[in-house]
């Protein structure tokens, strides 16, 4: 009778192992992450830019006074409400697209390819990317109208399915299993690991949004690399 080969449990991830991993690759290649992410950063700028006329139409329409300035207000808040979603909308897609050239160069890395700015015009699984993101933020709205609660934890456990499918390219609903097993089975480190992520991406946000440039390239790559231990998978 053959003896049955045993399979060694994998390693807890650890997320100071992520955090210096990030730190380190940041610094050796810090170029083309900053190039990446400079795209997203101006076009969040901008969209900030384009939406300040907007808000001050709002700041001057709170001190209307007379029936006429009351109307011409309410003509201009709908004109502008109109103009402000659609620039939104606009630079939501701009910058949806742009984040996943971070993405993409962070997985990279971890499979020991040099970072290159010309992964921002790859269109592997960009379909597939896609449809995910769009059932991803339908299944969050969803939760968050029922109870909030339901949308906090879809966001949770669902937040790897982008990776499931640019790294491996899997079809969304492989992405949405993929990540729901990946995250039940790590629960600890993935909590730590959105928080972690939270106060960087906090960071970010300041001076106009002028750290994004370290920020979203660190966190991307302290979320890969929880990604990879994640699922057992070695970091070159």
């Amino acid at each position: 009778m053959s003896e049955q080969p045993v399979e060694m449990p994998r390693p807890k991830p650890q997320v100071g192992l992520a955090i210096s991993w990030a730190f380190d690759t940041f610094r050796r290649t810090p170029v083309p992450f900053i190039a990446l992410a400079a795209v997203v950063a101006v076009i969040q700028m901008v969209q900030q830019v384009g939406t300040q006329p907007i808000n001050n139409i709002v700041l001057d329409c709170n001190d209307a006074q007379t029936a006429g300035q009351q109307a011409a207000c309410a003509a201009a808040l709908g004109g502008a409400a109109v103009v402000g979603v659609a620039v939104m909308f606009l630079f939501l897609i701009l910058a949806f697209f742009a984040t996943i050239g971070v993405y993409r160069a962070a997985l990279d890395t971890s499979n020991g390819i040099a970072p290159d700015f010309k992964v921002i015009f790859k269109t592997e699984n960009l379909g597939r990317y896609v449809v995910f993101s769009l059932a991803y933020a339908g299944l969050v709205i969803a939760g968050l109208v029922l109870c909030i609660l339901p949308g906090i934890a879809v966001a949770f456990l669902l937040q790897l399915g982008p990776f499931y499918i640019l790294d491996r390219g899997y079809r969304p609903v492989e992405a949405i299993k993929a990540s729901y097993a990946a995250i039940t089975k790590n629960f600890g480190p993935a909590v730590v690991m959105v928080l972690f992520s939270l106060v960087v991406s906090a960071l970010g946000s300041a001076l106009y949004g002028i750290l994004t440039l370290v920020t979203l390239p660190f966190a991307t790559l302290f979320i890969v690399h929880m990604f990879r231990q994640f699922n057992g998978e070695p970091v070159r």
